[in-house]
């Protein structure tokens, strides 16, 4: 047999080998969406996080649509899970795979409501890792650590509403490996705790491996400690260092930190171990009120202001975004997990007036317009209006009046400037203005300062035996109002005011009696003179002639008036609905007295 031969044979074996040999599983992608039942071998619709769970394998990849899902464990590692907008998991999702590498969960919402129990549980060495998502747990732990050294946490808002609970919890025990967590860019919110760390052991010659923590940009500061390191639990007799903890963190802010180690059987000697926390340009302890925009209402999102804004730097490969997935490409950054970056506000603009009209004001509120940072340090200080007509007005309040000269469409627009001094972009309330100019209306009957009688003497012959005798009769006087209106889309209405004004000693004391009062006498056709608001006329409507070239119209009172002072005011109503009196007091008002 020839050399080739013998290496063509050897060729063939071992291909026959390869192929002898079964083929790993490929990774699948699945969709998960309530009512899609069982998946796997082939089906890759899962009805839920428990049917997932079921057909998990390395590498599988599991794209979960918005919905309420219940949690469920895995025992594979190397799972990903990525939530569409508006995922929410109810109960303990846990991760329990120690091969396969870390399980990838990211933008979803895990809530542990009702047990003592946490919302994430990581149990199994492969580790877990979670991006963009919110946990939370009644009763118990918000994410529980307790294997894995490829743990991280990103951009995460993770609470507890335990009061000796922690919203990131990390154990080592008896026996078991060590442990390690990266976390970066999320929010902490305990009861005791923000980030809890402990080691222990439950015999005291079973070490508990140690475990390692890096921290980026983490805000705790809403529990009775920010970070507790607790290594006392661990005293092992095998030696120096079995149990230890080792946290190191930078650019961050957590208060009231807590680091307990053991220092041994005998002083620092025999099992002893430590827990260290090395903090690099952290924020340590301050005024939650003056740094966080709302800490009471656990809003710990840094306010304008804020002494943590620009006192932090960045370290190569950490989380280029904050918490809300805002920049943080490099030094210098802020504190925390919050990057301020103040949002500007937001203009809008509406009309009150209906319907608009020229020549009279027209009512823009600009109440809707919002700024993100308001109620904490920001808000809206500046309404900045720009008219169509080329007028500018600057105001600190959210209303204001306008008068547009000409008829047809007309604009404001409005730019609002918040407390640090970002603007919004423009927004602008268009008009169409009908005509504002109201008729002239003039009283020419009686006329300005006249007085009048309020009776006469009517005389009345008759002839009686031949002879004409004449009597005379006092009777009371009709009192008749009238005049003239004019308006170039026509005249509609008349509208007169009749005030029996005060009578005291002076015009002074008659102007401190009616701002005493607030009320006034108006003639009422009805009633008569009768007393009430002074900025409530009773209305008196006028008679216009048919067809009068002049508008000429007339009121007859049909109730008797007492003796006295008056004023009379006349304004018109055109056919488009414009009030007022374009002709002024001038025309329009007059006085007479009565006796």
């Amino acid at each position: 047999m020839t050399h080739a031969r013998r290496r063509l044979m050897t060729i063939a074996a071992a291909t026959a080998a390869v192929l002898a040999v079964p083929a790993a599983a490929s990774a699948a992608i699945y969709t998960v969406k309530a009512g899609d039942g069982a998946c796997g071998a082939g089906d890759l619709a899962c009805g839920g996080l428990v049917e997932a769970a079921a057909a998990a394998g390395p590498g599988d990849v599991f794209n979960v649509s918005a919905g309420t899902y219940t949690a469920a464990t895995f025992t594979t590692g190397g799972v990903t899970i990525t939530g569409e907008p508006g995922v929410s998991i109810d109960g303990t999702l846990q991760f329990s795979g120690d091969t396969g590498g870390p399980v990838k969960l990211s933008r979803v919402a895990v809530t542990q409501p009702s047990a003592a129990a946490p919302a994430i549980l990581v149990t199994g060495d492969a580790g877990a890792q979670i991006e963009d998502a919110v946990v939370f747990s009644k009763d118990g732990h918000g994410i529980f650590i307790s294997a894995g050294t490829s743990n991280r946490i990103v951009r995460t808002l993770a609470a507890t509403g335990g009061g000796e609970t922690s919203a990131v919890r990390v154990e080592s025990t008896t026996g078991t490996p060590a442990k390690a967590l990266t976390i970066e860019s999320t929010i902490l919110i305990g009861g005791a705790s923000g980030l809890g760390v402990y080691t222990s052991n439950a015999e005291l010659e079973a070490a508990a491996g140690d475990v390692t923590i890096t921290a980026h940009h983490i805000t705790a500061a809403g529990s009775s400690n920010g970070v507790t390191l607790d290594s006392v639990g661990a005293r092992s007799l095998l030696g120096g260092g079995a149990g230890s903890i080792a946290m190191t963190m930078s650019d961050s802010i957590t208060f009231a930190n807590a680091v307990r180690n053991y220092k041994g059987v005998i002083g620092t000697g025999l099992g002893a171990n430590s827990a260290t926390l090395q903090a690099t340009r952290s924020l340590l302890e301050g005024d939650k009120s003056a740094i966080f925009a709302d800490a009471a209402a656990r809003n710990f999102r840094l306010r304008p202001g804020s002494p943590a804004i620009g006192q932090g730097g960045f370290t190569p490969g950490e989380s280029t975004t904050d918490i809300d997935g805002e920049s943080r490409a490099g030094a210098p950054t802020d504190q925390g997990a919050d990057e301020f970056n103040n949002a500007p506000p937001v203009a809008q603009v509406t009309v009150r007036t209906s319907p608009p009209r020229a020549n009279q004001p027209v009512l823009f509120d600009a109440g809707a317009s919002s700024d993100r940072e308001a109620g904490y340090g920001g808000g809206i200080v500046a309404y900045q209006w720009t008219f169509s007509d080329g007028k500018t007005e600057s105001t600190t309040t959210p209303t204001l009046t306008h008068v547009f000269p000409k008829e047809g469409t007309a604009s404001a627009s409005l730019v609002v400037v918040d407390t640090a001094g970002a603007a919004s972009t423009p927004a602008t309330a268009s008009v169409t203005l009908i005509n504002g100019t109201p008729p002239t209306v003039a009283i020419v009957k009686p006329k300005n300062k006249q007085k009048l009688t309020r009776f006469t003497t009517k005389s009345t012959t008759k002839t009686v035996d031949g002879k004409k005798r004449t009597t005379k009769q006092r009777v009371r006087r009709t009192i008749v109002f009238g005049g003239l209106s004019r308006d170039d889309n026509g005249v509609a209405q008349v509208i007169l005011t009749l005030e029996k004004l005060a009578t005291t000693t002076s015009q002074a004391g008659a102007k401190a009696s009616a701002k005493a009062t607030k009320k006034c006498n108006w003639f009422d056709p009805k009633k008569g003179v009768t007393r009430k608001s002074c900025t409530s006329p009773v209305l008196i409507y006028a008679k216009l002639r048919a067809n009068s070239a002049t508008g000429e119209w007339t009121y007859t009172v049909k109730r008797n008036l007492a003796k006295g002072s008056y004023r009379l005011t006349a304004l018109g109503v055109d056919k488009t609905g414009a009030a007022g009196n374009a002709g002024g007091t001038k025309v329009g008002v007059i006085r007479f007295t009565l006796s």
